[in-house]
Protein backbone atom coordinates (compact mmCIF):
# COMPACT_ATOMS: atom_id res chain seq x y z
CA UNK A 1 0.00 0.00 0.00
CA UNK A 2 1.39 3.42 -1.01
CA UNK A 3 2.19 5.69 1.93
CA UNK A 4 0.44 9.03 2.17
CA UNK A 5 2.88 11.95 1.63
CA UNK A 6 3.73 13.98 4.73
CA UNK A 7 3.18 17.74 4.93
CA UNK A 8 4.73 19.58 7.90
CA UNK A 9 3.54 23.05 8.96
CA UNK A 10 5.90 25.30 10.94
CA UNK A 11 4.84 28.55 12.58
CA UNK A 12 7.06 31.54 13.35
CA UNK A 13 8.25 33.79 16.15
CA UNK A 14 6.28 33.26 19.41
CA UNK A 15 3.50 31.55 17.47
CA UNK A 16 2.00 28.15 18.23
CA UNK A 17 0.62 25.40 16.04
CA UNK A 18 -2.68 26.60 17.51
CA UNK A 19 -2.42 29.72 15.33
CA UNK A 20 -2.74 27.68 12.15
CA UNK A 21 -6.37 27.03 13.21
CA UNK A 22 -7.91 24.75 10.57
CA UNK A 23 -5.51 25.71 7.78
CA UNK A 24 -3.38 22.51 7.75
CA UNK A 25 -6.48 20.32 7.64
CA UNK A 26 -7.38 21.83 4.26
CA UNK A 27 -4.66 19.51 2.92
CA UNK A 28 -5.62 16.47 4.98
CA UNK A 29 -7.40 14.63 2.18
CA UNK A 30 -4.10 14.24 0.28
CA UNK A 31 -1.42 14.44 2.97
CA UNK A 32 -0.63 13.19 6.40
CA UNK A 33 -0.42 16.56 8.16
CA UNK A 34 2.00 17.20 11.05
CA UNK A 35 2.19 20.40 13.11
CA UNK A 36 5.14 20.22 15.52
CA UNK A 37 5.35 22.74 18.36
CA UNK A 38 8.59 24.59 19.08
CA UNK A 39 9.74 24.44 22.71
CA UNK A 40 8.79 27.66 24.50
CA UNK A 41 5.73 28.36 22.37
CA UNK A 42 2.05 27.48 22.71
CA UNK A 43 1.45 24.07 24.24
CA UNK A 44 5.16 23.91 25.24
CA UNK A 45 5.22 27.36 26.82
CA UNK A 46 6.83 26.13 30.04
CA UNK A 47 9.94 24.78 28.26
CA UNK A 48 13.01 26.85 27.33
CA UNK A 49 13.31 27.71 23.65
CA UNK A 50 16.54 26.46 22.05
CA UNK A 51 19.16 29.18 21.64
CA UNK A 52 19.70 28.98 17.86
CA UNK A 53 17.78 28.23 14.67
CA UNK A 54 19.88 25.07 14.28
CA UNK A 55 18.82 23.85 17.74
CA UNK A 56 15.19 24.83 17.07
CA UNK A 57 15.33 22.80 13.88
CA UNK A 58 16.62 19.76 15.75
CA UNK A 59 13.80 20.20 18.29
CA UNK A 60 11.01 20.12 15.68
CA UNK A 61 12.83 17.51 13.60
CA UNK A 62 12.83 15.08 16.53
CA UNK A 63 9.07 15.48 16.81
CA UNK A 64 8.51 14.79 13.12
CA UNK A 65 11.02 11.92 12.93
CA UNK A 66 9.25 10.22 15.86
CA UNK A 67 6.14 10.06 13.65
CA UNK A 68 7.55 9.35 10.19
CA UNK A 69 10.77 8.42 8.42
CA UNK A 70 9.48 9.56 5.02
CA UNK A 71 10.90 12.58 3.20
CA UNK A 72 8.64 15.54 3.99
CA UNK A 73 7.18 18.64 2.39
CA UNK A 74 7.29 21.76 4.56
CA UNK A 75 5.06 24.86 4.65
CA UNK A 76 6.57 27.46 6.97
CA UNK A 77 6.05 31.09 7.98
CA UNK A 78 8.65 33.68 9.02
CA UNK A 79 11.03 32.17 11.63
CA UNK A 80 9.49 28.79 10.85
CA UNK A 81 10.81 29.21 7.31
CA UNK A 82 14.31 29.76 8.73
CA UNK A 83 13.94 26.49 10.64
CA UNK A 84 12.75 24.78 7.44
CA UNK A 85 15.70 26.16 5.44
CA UNK A 86 18.13 24.91 8.08
CA UNK A 87 16.48 21.49 8.05
CA UNK A 88 16.92 21.27 4.29
CA UNK A 89 20.53 22.48 4.53
CA UNK A 90 21.49 19.94 7.21
CA UNK A 91 19.35 16.99 6.06
CA UNK A 92 18.54 17.52 2.36
CA UNK A 93 17.54 13.90 1.84
CA UNK A 94 14.74 14.32 4.40
CA UNK A 95 13.10 17.31 2.66
CA UNK A 96 11.23 16.92 -0.63
CA UNK A 97 10.18 20.56 -0.97
CA UNK A 98 9.98 23.90 0.80
CA UNK A 99 7.15 26.45 0.69
CA UNK A 100 8.45 29.50 2.55
CA UNK A 101 6.26 32.45 3.54
CA UNK A 102 7.25 36.02 4.50
CA UNK A 103 10.74 35.24 5.76
CA UNK A 104 14.23 36.74 5.85
CA UNK A 105 17.91 35.88 6.37
CA UNK A 106 20.60 37.88 8.17
CA UNK A 107 23.06 37.36 5.30
CA UNK A 108 20.67 38.76 2.68
CA UNK A 109 18.83 41.66 4.38
CA UNK A 110 19.64 44.36 6.91
CA UNK A 111 18.18 44.27 10.46
CA UNK A 112 15.81 47.20 9.79
CA UNK A 113 14.45 45.42 6.73
CA UNK A 114 13.92 42.14 8.60
CA UNK A 115 11.85 43.89 11.27
CA UNK A 116 10.83 47.51 10.83
CA UNK A 117 11.91 49.84 13.63
CA UNK A 118 8.32 50.87 14.35
CA UNK A 119 7.24 47.26 14.70
CA UNK A 120 10.16 46.44 16.98
CA UNK A 121 9.44 49.31 19.36
CA UNK A 122 5.71 48.55 19.38
CA UNK A 123 6.44 44.98 20.38
CA UNK A 124 9.00 46.10 22.97
CA UNK A 125 6.41 48.44 24.50
CA UNK A 126 4.26 45.38 25.29
CA UNK A 127 6.85 43.97 27.70
CA UNK A 128 5.03 42.42 30.65
CA UNK A 129 1.56 42.74 29.11
CA UNK A 130 0.64 39.55 27.23
CA UNK A 131 -2.86 40.60 26.05
CA UNK A 132 -1.44 43.85 24.72
CA UNK A 133 1.31 41.92 22.93
CA UNK A 134 -1.25 39.65 21.30
CA UNK A 135 -3.37 42.59 20.13
CA UNK A 136 -0.27 44.32 18.76
CA UNK A 137 0.63 41.17 16.83
CA UNK A 138 -2.85 41.20 15.25
CA UNK A 139 -2.38 44.83 14.23
CA UNK A 140 1.09 44.27 12.77
CA UNK A 141 0.48 41.02 10.93
CA UNK A 142 -3.14 41.01 9.70
CA UNK A 143 -4.29 43.75 7.33
CA UNK A 144 -7.94 42.81 6.89
CA UNK A 145 -10.52 43.76 9.55
CA UNK A 146 -10.47 41.23 12.38
CA UNK A 147 -13.57 40.63 14.51
CA UNK A 148 -13.65 40.01 18.25
CA UNK A 149 -15.08 36.57 17.47
CA UNK A 150 -11.79 35.77 15.73
CA UNK A 151 -9.45 37.39 18.22
CA UNK A 152 -10.99 36.18 21.47
CA UNK A 153 -9.84 32.54 21.11
CA UNK A 154 -6.30 33.77 20.41
CA UNK A 155 -6.36 36.01 23.49
CA UNK A 156 -7.74 33.18 25.62
CA UNK A 157 -5.07 30.82 24.32
CA UNK A 158 -2.37 33.39 25.12
CA UNK A 159 -3.64 33.73 28.69
CA UNK A 160 -3.77 29.96 29.18
CA UNK A 161 -0.34 29.39 27.61
CA UNK A 162 1.74 32.33 28.87
CA UNK A 163 5.04 32.89 27.08
CA UNK A 164 8.11 33.72 29.10
CA UNK A 165 9.86 36.91 28.04
CA UNK A 166 13.12 34.99 28.16
CA UNK A 167 11.80 32.79 25.35
CA UNK A 168 10.43 35.77 23.42
CA UNK A 169 13.79 37.56 23.42
CA UNK A 170 15.66 34.32 22.82
CA UNK A 171 13.67 33.71 19.64
CA UNK A 172 14.16 37.31 18.50
CA UNK A 173 17.92 37.04 18.96
CA UNK A 174 18.17 33.63 17.28
CA UNK A 175 16.13 34.79 14.28
CA UNK A 176 18.10 38.04 13.98
CA UNK A 177 21.40 36.12 13.82
CA UNK A 178 20.40 33.36 11.44
CA UNK A 179 22.35 33.22 8.19
CA UNK A 180 20.70 30.81 5.80
CA UNK A 181 21.92 28.93 2.74
CA UNK A 182 23.18 31.11 -0.11
CA UNK A 183 21.70 28.71 -2.66
CA UNK A 184 18.61 26.52 -2.54
CA UNK A 185 19.26 23.49 -0.30
CA UNK A 186 16.70 21.37 -2.19
CA UNK A 187 15.42 21.53 -5.74
CA UNK A 188 11.72 22.29 -5.24
CA UNK A 189 11.29 25.58 -3.38
CA UNK A 190 8.53 28.18 -3.75
CA UNK A 191 8.35 31.52 -1.93
CA UNK A 192 5.23 33.46 -0.97
CA UNK A 193 5.13 37.00 0.37
CA UNK A 194 2.73 39.87 1.01
CA UNK A 195 3.26 43.24 -0.64
CA UNK A 196 1.80 45.10 2.36
CA UNK A 197 3.69 43.22 5.09
CA UNK A 198 4.22 45.79 7.88
CA UNK A 199 6.43 43.59 10.07
CA UNK A 200 9.06 42.32 7.61
CA UNK A 201 9.76 44.13 4.36
CA UNK A 202 8.55 42.05 1.37
CA UNK A 203 11.90 42.48 -0.38
CA UNK A 204 13.50 40.20 2.24
CA UNK A 205 11.66 37.17 0.86
CA UNK A 206 12.15 38.42 -2.69
CA UNK A 207 15.94 38.57 -2.21
CA UNK A 208 16.11 34.97 -1.06
CA UNK A 209 14.00 33.88 -4.02
CA UNK A 210 16.32 35.76 -6.38
CA UNK A 211 19.50 34.32 -4.83
CA UNK A 212 18.10 30.82 -4.78
CA UNK A 213 16.66 31.25 -8.31
CA UNK A 214 13.22 30.08 -7.21
CA UNK A 215 9.69 31.39 -7.92
CA UNK A 216 8.04 34.04 -5.76
CA UNK A 217 4.28 34.50 -5.52
CA UNK A 218 3.06 37.80 -4.05
CA UNK A 219 -0.27 38.75 -2.50
CA UNK A 220 -0.95 42.42 -3.34
CA UNK A 221 -2.36 43.64 -0.01
CA UNK A 222 -2.09 40.98 2.72
CA UNK A 223 0.00 41.27 5.86
CA UNK A 224 2.77 39.21 7.43
CA UNK A 225 0.52 36.41 8.71
CA UNK A 226 -0.67 35.22 5.31
CA UNK A 227 -2.35 32.04 6.65
CA UNK A 228 -4.54 34.14 8.97
CA UNK A 229 -4.95 37.16 6.70
CA UNK A 230 -5.70 35.47 3.36
CA UNK A 231 -6.10 31.72 4.00
CA UNK A 232 -8.06 30.98 0.82
CA UNK A 233 -5.50 32.73 -1.38
CA UNK A 234 -2.62 30.89 0.29
CA UNK A 235 -4.42 27.57 0.13
CA UNK A 236 -4.97 27.96 -3.61
CA UNK A 237 -1.38 29.09 -4.20
CA UNK A 238 0.02 26.12 -2.28
CA UNK A 239 -2.23 23.66 -4.05
CA UNK A 240 -0.90 24.92 -7.38
CA UNK A 241 2.71 24.30 -6.35
CA UNK A 242 2.84 21.36 -3.93
CA UNK A 243 4.44 18.43 -5.75
CA UNK A 244 1.63 16.00 -4.94
CA UNK A 245 -1.10 18.42 -6.04
CA UNK A 246 0.41 19.78 -9.25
Amino acid sequence: MEQQPVLVFLRGLIRSRFHWLDFPQRFGNRYRVLTPELAGNGFRYNEPTPASIREMMEDVRRQVRSQTEQPISIVAVSMGAMIAAEWARCYPMEVRELHLINTSLANMSSPWERMTALSFFRLLACFGNRPRLERTIFELTINRPVTSTETQPWLTFAQQHPLSWRNVFGQLIAASRYKGPLTAPVDHVVFYNAAQDRLVRPLCTARIATNWKKPLITHPNAGHDLPADEPEWLENALKQHLLDLK
